[in-house]
């Protein structure tokens, strides 16, 4: 089990988290460090201050080290959807003779559509497979051991920008590092949070950040499409600062505070406490609207990119939302359902005493990592 810890790093739009895991009993995480440091973030896949983030990157390993002392020789990276795209590709393999399909079978049909790829500015992260086709035209998610004279499959290649992993590549080897691998933070997450069963037909998964939200199309063990737009949970934030005369930092308080099933009348506040006692009252119906006006663009967008890239008629595909943007407002998820008019379920991680779905990303990127590691 020692041999299987891992280090994964989790590129947030706010904050840059690290995590050093493994695989405890009954499928759980032994967490052994974790630590988090704020940054300027990026915004259009681009970093805000790309000359400070060695320093935000060093600063975080520091406080892994002095908590976590072997020496970390490898980790995990997880590329962001903003820094990410989608493709989609068909490859086939063809038999001799009718025989049993074997695990390099696979491997080649993947391996050969990986290299028919050419994005300019991108990598190859990973390719997927949506589905499998045998000779028979018969569909299945797991060709293994069927006999075939050929096999053809639907695959989802993920790319990463070029210069995200330029930017990181220099910095993990200023830092040491000797290892280093590039996880699609989107795919990862999907795959934690969704029952093989469930991929089985096309899912949503919507996760709200801070200053990013992305929307991915799962089906089989794939992505069929990605997107994602520069808004999130800060912008409410900012919002509410703005709109009520307050500090940021009152605003991040007072948005804890806030319930939107409740209909506040001109006498109803919401009351925040200063450090040094001092209590500020805040309308509760104007705190709320603001909430909501921000919840509404955000749901919106969404909306946009479900129409833009859904290939065929979306309303039965089940939606499941995470990150800390709309699921830590109290009555956010239910107001953001309305918003988009359909029914939204959480998107948890299957970890007991970690299943928020403001955790599925990190640890869907700690799950992939060790089933990765323990592979290798």
């Amino acid at each position: 089990m020692a041999d299987c810890n891992v280090t994964v790093i989790e590129i947030g739009s706010s904050k840059l988290s690290c995590v050093v895991a493994q695989r405890g009993v009954n499928g759980i995480f032994n967490i052994k460090a974790k630590a988090s440091v704020e940054y300027a973030g990026f915004f259009e896949g681009e970093f805000i201050e790309q000359a400070q983030l060695e320093d935000v990157v060093r600063s975080l390993f520091d406080q892994i080290q002095s908590v976590y002392k072997k020496k970390i020789e490898k980790v995990f990276v997880g590329v962001p959807a903003e820094f990410s795209k989608v493709v989609s590709a068909k490859e086939q393999v063809n038999f001799k003779y009718k025989r049993t399909i074997k695990q390099k079978d696979i491997d080649a049909l993947l391996e050969n559509a990986s290299s028919k790829i050419d994005v300019e500015d991108m990598e190859v992260l990973s390719v997927n497979p949506i589905c499998y086709v045998l000779d028979d035209n018969r569909n299945t998610n797991q060709p293994l051991k069927l006999k075939a004279e050929k096999i053809s499959a639907e695959l989802s290649v993920i790319l990463a920008q070029t210069s995200f992993i330029q930017t990181f590549n220099k910095i993990w080897t200023r830092l040491g590092m000797t290892q280093v691998e590039y996880l699609s933070e989107p795919l990862c997450e999907a795959m934690f949070i969704l029952e093989k069963e469930e991929r089985e037909r096309t899912c949503i998964v919507i996760d709200v950040g801070a200053r990013s939200t992305s929307v991915s199309f799962v089906k089989g063990d794939g992505l069929t499409n990605l997107t994602s737009f520069s808004m999130g949970g800060s912008y409410i934030t900012s919002d509410l600062s703005s709109a009520c005369g307050i500090p940021y930092a009152d605003a991040s308080s007072l948005k804890k505070e806030i319930v939107l099933s409740l209909r506040g009348t001109d006498s109803d506040f919401y009351e925040l406490v200063s450090l040094g006692g001092r209590v500020t009252k805040i309308s509760m119906a104007l705190a709320n609207e603001v909430v909501c006006y921000r919840l509404e663009l955000i749901a919106k967008t969404v909306n946009e990119c479900i129409r833009l890239f859904a290939k065929e008629y979306v309303p039965y595909y089940p939606i499941y939302l995470c990150g800390a943007g709309v699921t830590k407002i109290k009555g956010g998820k239910d107001f953001f359902a309305k918003c988009i008019g359909r029914n939204i379920m959480y998107g948890l991680p299957p970890i007991p005493a970690m299943d928020k779905p403001e955790n599925a990303s990190l640890l869907g990127l700690v799950d992939a990592a060790i089933e990765e590691n323990c592979k290798n």
